[in-house]
């Protein structure tokens, strides 16, 4: 039994009288391989057409066209690629470690240099504290200022940053603001301003220094100046508690002293006590004698205009007030006053005259 003929050739039988095929030309047919890809790490060759020169008959064209002749095999065209992809994955990993690796160097080698350069200066004796200048100081020594800060001659000008002086200085009770300025190679500049006390608060069995400004900074301790009005009449618990309240309490009080000393009353009358009254009115024991001289809430400069006309009439007539009450609240305009009682005049006791003995004499 014959095979069957192929499904694209056309069989057709020929007859007796027909004429013999004529045989047809051998064709040379070129057949092109692609060259396989080289490597990405080798030079690149240009590739050269590969000719092969194939003698088949015509026929076999038809039977087996060039398009079905199979290409290179994956293994021969997929391996270099793969090869060069891998090699240069494994350049770039090693590129960005060295450059890892360098930072990582580059940043030891500062943070050494940086060590090295801090222990010198922190030890040597050319950056030692050779000049302290001092301002702004009134009341305190130069030895307690320099004990606050902290610093001394010789000491290293980096062991301590002028914002860590500056800050021990405003923690001393007595210097309200400071300012520090530090100068290579040895030099430090302070410049303080102190407090000045202006009232003493007693707040039960405790006495306190008020400054200018209306606010508590110490404790009263021996050597203290205690030489101002006394406040007196503030509940402990509630200046404690209430922080609004002892903040108006205190700028009223600043705002009375600052009247009274516009009113031209301050060097004619001091101030011994300011007392607060139950309903936050403020009563005054000014002068020698303790003058009572009640006030009330403010404003208080009108008021205290009204005083010293008061006192001057009483002057003209050799007269000193016991009170002067000037908290009226329905009549402004009314002042009262009551005098002092003159001191009853005691005359000395005569003391009986000896009369000698002897005879009576008659007139």
């Amino acid at each position: 039994m014959s095979a069957p003929p192929p499904r694209n050739v056309r069989v057709r039988a020929r007859d007796e009288d027909e004429a013999p095929p004529r045989k047809r030309p051998r064709r040379k047919v070129e057949v092109r391989t692609p060259p396989a890809e080289p490597s990405r790490n080798r030079r690149r060759a240009r590739p050269e057409p590969v000719s092969e020169s194939l003698e088949m008959p015509a026929d076999a064209l038809a039977v087996t066209p060039l398009a079905s002749v199979p290409p290179p095999s994956g293994r021969e065209s997929v391996a270099p690629r793969f090869r060069g992809e891998r090699f240069a994955r494994a350049l770039r990993v090693l590129t960005t470690v060295a450059k890892i690796a360098g930072v990582l160097l580059a940043i030891g080698g500062a943070v050494a240099v940086g060590r090295l350069t801090r222990d010198y200066v922190r030890t040597s004796p050319a950056f030692a504290i050779a000049t302290i200048e001092l301002e702004g100081r009134e009341r305190l020594d130069e030895a307690e200022v320099l004990r606050a800060a902290g610093i001394a001659l010789g000491t290293n000008v980096f062991e301590l940053s002028p914002e860590d002086v500056r800050a021990r200085l405003e923690r001393h009770p007595w210097i309200a603001r400071a300012e520090v300025e530090r100068r290579l190679p040895g030099t430090f500049r302070l410049k303080v301003v102190e407090r000045h006390a202006a009232l003493v608060l007693a707040l039960g069995p405790s006495l306190y220094l008020v400054d200018d400004e209306g606010k508590v900074f110490k404790e009263v301790a021996p050597g203290d100046p205690v030489d101002f009005p006394i406040v007196s009449g503030v509940e402990r618990e509630r200046f404690l508690r209430e922080r609004a309240w002892r903040s108006a309490l205190l700028g009223e009080i600043d705002g009375l002293l600052d009247d009274w000393r516009a009113a031209g009353l301050w060097r004619r009358e001091p101030i011994a006590e300011i007392h607060v009254e139950a309903d936050d009115g403020l009563t005054l024991h000014v002068g020698a004698d303790a003058m009572e001289v009640r006030l009330g809430r403010a404003p208080f400069l009108p008021k205290l205009r009204k005083l010293r006309r008061v006192l001057d009439r009483l002057d003209a007539e050799s007269s000193r007030a016991l009170y002067v009450h000037l908290d009226n609240v329905r009549r402004p305009d009314r002042v009262v006053v009551r005098l002092r009682e003159e001191p009853e005049v005691v005359l000395p006791r005569e003391e009986p005259t000896e009369l000698a003995e002897g005879p009576a004499q008659h007139g």
